[in-house]
């Protein structure tokens, strides 16, 4: 993966990618002339995107859906949203579709069979293996049409590019940890300045929860640092230090952990934000919790904790204000609860429909 960007959710600029990088829900991927990308998912499906390509990956828990912004993917069994066209498989297959300059898009099925329909919902066409069609901008699918499918050894080849080879295993970023520090003291503030006598100026400090920083939860003026950092909870960050004037000037990521030698129990909730407006029936929720909680559930689900505190949980969303209850417990058997509103704007196909269609909706 060379020349690949993304930007994270909620950001306005694109950053570089890194090798086996860490794709969050509703980032964006971005290729260009000389690369592509390829996006494995939490349900180990694979999907390729194809040189000048523009994507938004909204992995789940319970399927994959990816919205085609430009150009071209490989795909197997993820749905498609495009400009003007929702791509739905229906079973696990080899599909290519692609997006030109005008919005339009064209799928092709050289396995499996695919569900085509406009993105009002107006009308809906099935395609099968060795069958195109095309939609454009606030149109109908057009009927399908018979295409030469590739040779064996390129459908093999395509196959392959979607495929996790045997025994795979993601390998992990090697970034160096500076320390243990405690946010009530001016022992990190230290250590930014140590390293900032290093370069020029430190214009901000950017602290993340992952060690690609695509997932920032604090940009700071150095003389807000101290003040800023008591708001997190103890567990694992990663930082770097942006300098001077020059945008994109970063120096390299370092690990640290905060540790307090005793605090009151607190979660925090990093996504979603109060009053967030959502049209989906999942959503979801990160957050990080303080190394004294034993337990942690949010509306009756349990919820795994990392070793460093952090958590991620999808949550289902009924229609209508939502008040999310966060239950957690220290491990003296105190307890605490919290709530988080999140409205849903618009009804979403429900769970079973996703999975087995409209005909098993009421079980």
């Amino acid at each position: 993966m060379v020349n690949v960007n993304f930007r994270a959710r909620g950001e306005a600029l694109f950053r570089d990618a890194a090798l086996n990088q860490k794709i969050f829900y509703e980032d964006a991927i971005r290729t260009f002339d000389n690369s592509y990308a390829k996006v494995l998912f939490p349900t180990q499906e694979v999907t390729k995107i194809s040189p000048n390509s523009l994507v938004i990956i909204k992995p789940r828990e319970v399927d994959q859906e990816i919205n085609l912004i430009s150009g071209e993917i490989y795909f197997k069994k993820a749905r498609i949203q495009t400009p003007s066209a929702i791509l739905n498989p229906q079973k696990d297959g080899l599909y290519k579709a692609v997006v030109g300059d005008d919005k339009s898009t064209s799928i092709e099925v050289f396995e499996g069979k695919v569900d085509v329909e406009d993105t009002e919902g107006r009308g809906k066409i099935v395609i099968g293996k060795g069958f195109s069609s095309k939609i454009e901008l606030g149109k109908l699918p057009m009927e399908p049409i018979e295409i030469t499918l590739p040779d064996a050894a390129r459908i093999t080849a395509l196959k392959g590019e979607i495929t996790l080879p045997p025994n795979f295993q993601l390998s992990v970023a090697d970034i160096e940890t500076v320390g243990v520090f405690n946010p009530e003291n001016v022992d990190f503030v230290n250590e930014v300045k140590k390293r900032g006598k290093i370069r020029k100026e430190i214009s901000a400090v950017e602290i993340a929860l992952d060690e690609y920083c695509s997932q920032i939860i604090m940009k700071l003026k150095p003389a807000k640092v101290q003040e800023e950092i008591k708001k997190l909870a103890d567990g694992k960050y990663y930082y770097r230090l942006e300098y001077g004037s020059d945008a994109q000037k970063y120096s390299p990521v370092k690990g640290f952990e905060l540790n307090r030698a005793a605090r009151e129990m607190n979660v925090i909730i990093l996504y979603p934000p109060s009053d967030l407006k959502v049209d989906d029936e999942f959503i979801e929720v990160r957050g990080s919790a303080s190394r004294d909680i034993s337990k942690l559930s949010i509306d009756t689900t349990m919820v795994d904790l990392g070793d460093d505190g952090s958590f991620r949980q999808i949550v289902y969303l009924p229609m209508g204000h939502h008040e999310m209850e966060i239950f957690f417990q220290d491990k003296l058997g105190n307890t605490k609860r919290i709530t988080k509103r999140v409205v849903r704007v618009k009804a979403a196909p429900g769970f079973w429909q996703k999975i087995f269609g409209a005909g098993n909706q009421g079980r």
